[in-house]
């Protein structure tokens, strides 16, 4: 479960729980503070923006020190192939608001694992009532991709990231819809200069339930990244459709997440030319510095990836913004569908991972 109540500012306006006025889904009736520090990459990258440098200006940071190892069986052989990785990451946000309509974001990042260092989004936000218009450098409104564990889901191949604009309407804290456009990374054979397109819409059916479908012009542009052996060309474009359902109870977090291709790409082997995926998890807080997570997921037609797989997640809270995150997971994958370097396949995966996060 993560603390939900460190978001980004608007215009300034506060709810009734002291928070920005803003989007941001159903709440539990307590308001406890939750162990973990977020729950989605968009909570992820908005942690902190705490602390002000001056009355316009604010800073946030965010590390992360991962490591995972994962032990894979093949295919009629006891014997198996491990893997590890150990990681740092991070994360630095800068907020100005040199008006009461208008927002800058610059959130960057260092990544040891590809020792690479990237900017993770720059955008420029004009705010006027219930609208807002968001250019720059952003995550598109496609897909949530909760999780509460340290690998993350599944469904996380939709997540898309491009240069875009997008326009997003509130109505109170029920509805929110946005509408984004964009230039992706996946062509057609035949062209090179496009305009794609997403869509959600989010909405809050009562205090502790929400849900929320969205739509993507062309899964291709995912992160997934579908189509890069193909060079990310296409003969015909193939949208991405997303859906979830979110209930948080007192002391119970439940969400439930879809994604999937509207229909084969042609470019792709029937045995994978429409992939799907999907996330369940049940989050628990036992005490007010233990919470424990179980996970149910699963894919279809998707190289690489389990066909089912099933996980438990402890997170321990080390300080008011540290936090400690220990998981086991098991998976089972469909025949053909994963294999390694010498087309080997693999039957299973055992994955054991740990991650120590701190919010500054």
């Amino acid at each position: 479960m993560m603390l939900e109540s460190t978001v980004s500012a608007s215009s300034g306006k506060e709810d009734d729980y002291g928070n920005d006025a803003e989007f941001t889904g159903p709440r539990p009736h307590d308001q406890r503070h939750e162990v973990r520090l977020y729950r989605t990459r968009k909570e992820r990258r908005e942690v902190g923006l705490q602390r002000s440098v001056t009355p316009w200006l604010r800073f946030s940071g965010l590390a992360e020190l991962e490591a995972t190892q994962e032990r894979f069986r093949y295919v009629d052989s006891i014997d198996g192939n491990s893997q590890s990785e150990q990681s740092l990451n991070l994360q630095l946000g800068l907020e100005a608001t040199p008006l009461s309509w208008l927002k800058g974001e610059l959130v960057i990042e260092y990544d040891t694992a590809p020792d690479e260092f990237f900017v993770e989004e720059l955008t420029m936000a004009a705010e006027i009532d219930s609208w807002e218009l968001v250019a720059g450098k952003q995550y598109l409104p496609f897909g949530k991709y909760f999780s509460n564990f340290v690998t993350r889901p599944i469904v996380e191949i939709g997540e898309t990231q491009e240069y875009a604009v997008n326009l997003s309407y509130n109505h109170g804290d029920r509805l929110n819809l946005q509408a984004a456009a964009y230039q992706g990374v996946a062509r057609r054979i035949d062209s090179d200069d496009r305009i794609d397109w997403a869509f959600s819409l989010d909405a809050v059916l009562d205090e502790r339930l929400g849900a929320g479908i969205s739509y993507l012009s062309d899964l291709g542009d995912a992160g997934g990244r579908l189509l890069e052996d193909r060079g990310n060309r296409f003969s015909t474009k193939i949208p991405g459709l997303s859906g979830y359902v979110i209930w948080i109870g007192n002391r119970f977090d439940t969400t439930f997440e879809v994604i999937a291709a509207e229909r084969g790409f042609t470019e792709l082997d029937t045995d994978r030319d429409q992939p799907l995926a999907w996330n369940l998890e049940l989050a628990a807080n036992i005490s007010a510095k233990f919470d424990i997570a179980l996970r149910a997921e699963g894919s279809r037609e998707l190289e690489g990836f389990p066909k089912t797989q099933y996980g438990i997640a402890l997170s321990l809270s080390l300080y008011p913004r540290a936090t400690m995150t220990f998981e086991l997971l098991r998976g089972r994958f469909s025949e053909n569908l994963a294999n390694d370097d010498n087309d080997n396949p693999f039957r299973s995966v055992t994955t054991i991972g740990a991650q120590l996060s701190f919010a500054f």
